[in-house]
C-alpha cells in the first residue's frame, strides 16, 4: 500500500473517531472541503426512505463517533423521506471530495450476476463453480485461471455446475450472484481468489483488436463471447485471476463491509481513502445520460476501484441491472457525510 494512502486512511479514521467537525485536507491527493446540504445537487429530491436500509445496515456495528447518529436513526424505520432528510441534516456535515485538484472521477457500475446450472453435473458442457481449494492460503499465488480450468483433478469442492462458461466468467468479475437450478436458487458469495492479478476482458479484447467487433459495453461483449465460444475460451483464460465462492444463506450480495448491499444506495470504493460504511452523496449520470443523485454508503471494494474519486455503483440483480451496470462508465463527484 502506498505510504500516503495508508497515512490518509488512518487520518480519516481518526477524524471519524474524534467526531471532528473540521474539514480534513491532505494536500492535493485527497482534500475534504466543508460545504452545506443546500449545495448538494438534487438533495431535496432524494427519496430517503429508499436509502434508509443502506444507512441502517451501516449502523449494525457503529464506531463511537457514529453511535449517537445510529442510535437516533433506529427510531426512523417508518419515518417519511423529509423527516429522515432533516435528521441527517441535523447530525451530519457534507464535505466535497477533491483528488489531485479534480472534483470528478470515474464512476462505473456493477450488479449481482445471474446464471443457471445444477447441483450435480448433468451434461458435458457444464463448468464447475469452485469453493476454496482444500489447501487454500489467503493471498498465496496458486494456479492461473487457464491452469485451473484445464485441470480436471483440481482439488477444491464443487458447489454447483454452471450451464454457460461466459455466465460463470461474468460471475467471477462481479464476485457474487444467483444460480437458478431445477431444485431452487443457489446464492453464491465471494470466498477468495487465486492471488493472481485481474485483467479486464475489455483490455484483453482491445489487445486482440476485437473491440470494434464486440462493442465496448459488457452486454455487447457478453453477446459476442457467447456467439464465438472457441475464441471466448482462449480470451477469458487471459485473465489469470480466478474467484472461489461460498454458498450464502439470507440476503445477498454481501459487500466487503459485511452487510447486504442495497441497490442504488451501496457503492464500492477504495478503502485506502474512504472507510467502509461512510455515507456519501453521489452525483453522476446513468448510461443514458439521466441524472443519478443519491445518498449511497461505502459498503464494498473492488479490484479495479482505486483512487480518491472512484466508485462502483451497485445496480441490483436481473437483466436490467446487468444492462445498466455493463454500460456505465461515467464521470461523477461525491461528498462524504461525516458526523458533527
Amino acid at each position: 500500500m502506498h505510504k500516503f494512502a495508508l497515512s490518509f486512511s488512518i487520518a480519516i479514521a481518526s477524524l471519524l473517531a474524534a467526531c471532528s467537525s473540521h474539514p480534513l485536507s491532505q494536500g492535493r491527493a485527497f482534500k475534504l472541503s466543508e460545504t452545506s446540504f443546500s449545495d448538494l445537487p438534487g438533495w431535496e429530491d432524494e427519496d430517503f426512505t429508499e436509502a434508509l436500509p443502506a444507512l441502517q445496515r451501516a449502523c449494525t456495528k457503529p464506531t463511537d463517533s457514529w453511535r449517537s447518529f445510529c442510535d437516533g436513526l433506529s427510531s426512523y424505520r417508518y419515518a417519511s423521506a423529509p423527516k429522515i432528510r432533516r435528521y441527517i441534516e441535523r447530525h451530519l456535515t457534507p464535505y466535497q471530495v477533491t483528488a489531485y485538484g479534480e472534483e470528478t472521477g470515474k464512476i462505473t457500475g456493477y450488479y449481482e450476476a445471474e446464471l443457471t446450472g445444477t447441483r450435480n453435473k448433468v451434461h458435458a458442457n457444464q463448468v464447475p463453480v469452485y469453493g476454496l481449494p482444500y489447501d487454500y492460503v489467503r493471498d498465496k499465488k496458486i494456479e492461473t485461471r487457464e491452469e485451473i480450468e484445464s485441470d480436471a483433478d483440481f482439488e477444491a469442492p464443487v458447489i454447483a455446475w454452471a450451464d454457460d462458461p461466459v455466465d460463470l466468467f461474468i460471475l467471477h468479475i462481479q464476485g457474487s450472484g444467483r444460480m437458478e437450478t431445477p431444485d431452487g436458487e443457489i446464492r453464491l458469495g465471494y470466498a477468495g481468489n487465486n492471488g493472481r492479478t485481474f485483467k479486464g476482458i475489455g483490455s484483453i479484447l482491445a489487445e486482440e483488436g476485437l473491440l470494434s467487433e464486440t462493442g465496448r459495453s459488457m452486454p455487447e461483449i457478453r453477446r459476442w463471447l457467447k456467439s464465438h465460444p472457441d475464441q471466448a475460451r482462449d480470451l477469458m483464460a487471459q485473465n489469470p485471476r480466478y474467484i472461489f465462492f461460498r454458498e450464502v444463506q439470507g440476503e445477498t450480495p454481501v459487500g466487503t463491509a459485511g452487510v447486504p448491499l442495497t441497490p442504488h444506495h451501496s457503492v464500492a470504493v477504495d478503502k485506502n481513502y474512504i472507510p467502509m460504511q461512510t455515507p456519501m452523496w453521489l452525483v453522476t449520470q446513468d448510461p443514458d445520460g439521466l441524472p443519478i443523485r443519491h445518498l449511497v454508503v461505502a459498503q464494498d471494494t473492488g479490484n479495479a476501484i482505486k483512487g480518491g474519486i472512484r466508485a462502483d455503483y451497485f445496480w441490483g440483480h436481473g437483466e436490467e441491472a446487468f444492462t445498466q451496470a455493463g454500460r456505465m462508465n461515467q464521470q461523477g463527484s461525491y461528498y462524504l457525510l461525516l458526523p458533527d
